[in-house]
């Protein structure tokens, strides 16, 4: 690539060479010898540090008809704490490629993500949505999608966001969002007491989460046996569990509306649905 200058502003990630550490944030300037990219972790990095630096290039992106990803070796040239954010030299040209893996970092989940439940199933009809998961799902925070008032419209319809419709059609916003993951609320098929679902670190927990500040076994949601009610409950966890910012009071039961975000520790935030929710939410989708 030769002579690129963005004027808009992209989605970047920063993974620091040889640490688990991956940083999100907006590029205000980008060419082909730099970038300065606004970041919240921007203390977490220092002047010579060496990243892998990826840029998203939404579908609209000058002669391209796809979302496409810009990625290089970079060393960060300036910590910028007035402007939060840093500066960083590229140490090789820039590479266009159509997929990036990188490694799952702290707080992600490892299971399907709302593209896969979007093609599959916002056709299906709500009765036979609901039989098919009766007892619900957790999925990844995402700002632009999961914001709790966004949710209540989607759901309800009682007003409409513009802005939230608008930036879902604008390509980078709506590919992030789709790539949240998903975690159906099941019990695993061998596992005893049908209406607790164990929530931990371990691998012999109903569900999985893959990070350290979650504790082996954290907590517990409780099914109704009508299905219609779930309690979550925390169940001696080392770093608190919170229901909306709230942190919990261990081995008591709180009942889960829809839109209601729970953090397991600090880093592993999910919004819970339930089935009926999240049927409205991926037909809301699919017309966008």
């Amino acid at each position: 690539m030769k002579n690129i200058r963005g004027k808009q502003n992209l989605q970047a990630k920063l993974i620091k060479d040889g640490q688990d550490l991956e940083l999100e944030g907006t590029t205000v300037d980008l060419s082909q010898k730099g970038a300065f990219i606004e970041t919240k972790g921007w203390h977490s990095l220092q002047v010579q540090d060496r990243v892998v630096v990826t840029f998203l290039l939404p579908p609209n992106f000058p002669g391209k008809d796809k979302t496409i990803r810009l990625q290089g070796e970079a060393v960060i040239n300036r910590v910028d704490q007035e402007n939060e954010g840093v500066g960083v030299q590229f140490s090789k040209g820039l590479k266009l490629v159509q997929q990036t893996k990188v490694p799952d970092v702290a707080g992600k989940l490892r299971y399907k993500r709302i593209a896969y439940y979007l093609s599959t199933f916002a056709d299906v009809p709500s009765t036979d949505f609901i039989t098919a998961y009766p007892a619900g799902f957790l999925v990844e925070r995402s700002q632009l999608f999961f914001d709790k008032s966004v949710i209540i419209q989607f759901i309800t319809n009682v007003a409409d966001d513009e802005y939230a419709f608008e930036q879902a059609k604008q390509g980078a916003e709506q590919v992030e969002a789709l790539k949240a993951r998903v975690i159906e609320i099941r019990k695993r098929k061998s596992f005893p007491d049908e209406d607790k679902i164990i929530i931990g670190r371990s691998p012999d927990s109903d569900i999985v989460l893959y990070n350290k500040m979650v504790s082996k076994s954290h907590a517990c949601l409780y099914l109704t046996p009508s299905r219609e009610y779930c309690y979550l409950v925390d169940v001696g966890s080392t770093n608190g569990t919170f229901l909306n910012n709230s942190k919990l009071r261990s081995h008591k039961e709180y009942q889960l509306a829809d839109g209601d975000e729970i953090s397991f520790g600090s880093e592993t935030k999910l919004i819970y649905f339930s089935p009926r929710s999240f049927h409205a939410f991926l037909s809301e989708l699919k017309s966008t």
